[in-house]
């Protein structure tokens, strides 16, 4: 497999606060890796590091192979035209649809392609339908973000990520502020992007989710990577203390036999 990303003793300080203390992690082309942790363990700080929402304190982020940034004289230097075309590679979901209200749900999903990456509108337009078909919301091409459910507005900015053709996606806890049942709808449409080969790191607490999609889980604690592997061994046998009482934390959640 090819990798995708890498990130080389990555670290990130808020002040006096270190949030990431040297995490070292890979992705290869059509992994899903799905990163677990309490909250103010780093998972989303990691993410937004990997996209330069957030600029690291050190360390590097590698995308197919290029060191981001200039390093020289132990620091980094980063140009925002630079970091802004990297970020037309990386697409992140989050929390939040972010949905522009006064747009149609087709509007929506092609204003990044016709502002950002400047393909001209019938090509955007074409774009934005078929990526709405394959989240399943052809049919509310039309519709203003106020007539969705939230699942709905979910997958929309799925389909507007996608709609730029990332090399890589970025989820950040993307049902978290989903009623319960709406939640399934959001996984099939990421589970369907894992089965086509996506590539996806995954902030989630999604723990079934994990178990039956991911490649690869990373649990952070602290800032750093405590436990990782393939989930049947970090969910079902895991080796430290801390994962384990993770674990026991979710207990209503029952793996499979």
């Amino acid at each position: 497999m090819t990798e995708i990303v890498r990130t080389e003793n990555l670290k990130k300080r808020f002040g006096e606060l270190v949030v990431l203390d040297g995490i070292d992690m890979t992705v290869d082309t059509g992994e899903t890796v799905v990163l677990l942790g309490s909250s103010g363990s780093g998972k989303s700080t990691l993410l937004r590091c990997i996209n330069f929402m957030e600029i690291p304190s050190d360390g590097s982020v590698i995308i197919h192979g290029e060191r981001i940034g200039d390093h020289r004289d132990g620091k980094a230097h980063y140009r925002e035209r630079d970091l802004c075309a990297l970020r037309t590679r990386i697409g992140m979901v989050f929390q939040h649809f972010n949905l522009f209200p006064h747009m149609t749900v087709l509007q929506n999903v092609m204003e990044g392609q016709v502002t950002v990456l400047k393909r001209p509108r019938a090509e955007a337009e074409a774009k934005a339908r078929s990526q709405l078909d394959r989240v399943g919301l052809a049919d509310k091409a039309d519709a203003y973000p106020a007539r969705l459910s939230g699942g709905q507005k979910q997958r929309v900015a799925i389909a507007r990520a996608l709609a730029m053709d990332p090399d890589v996606m970025l989820f950040d806890e993307v049902t978290s502020a989903l009623d319960p049942e709406l939640v399934g709808e959001v996984l099939k449409t990421m589970r369907q992007l894992a089965d086509e080969g996506m590539t996806m790191i995954v902030v989630t607490h999604e723990l079934g989710f994990a178990y039956h999609v991911a490649n690869r889980i990373l649990f952070l604690n602290e800032g750093k990577i405590f436990e990782q592997g393939e989930p049947h061994q970090v969910l079902k046998a895991p080796e430290t203390k801390r994962m384990r009482e993770f674990l026991e934390g979710h207990s209503l959640f029952k793996l499979p036999d």
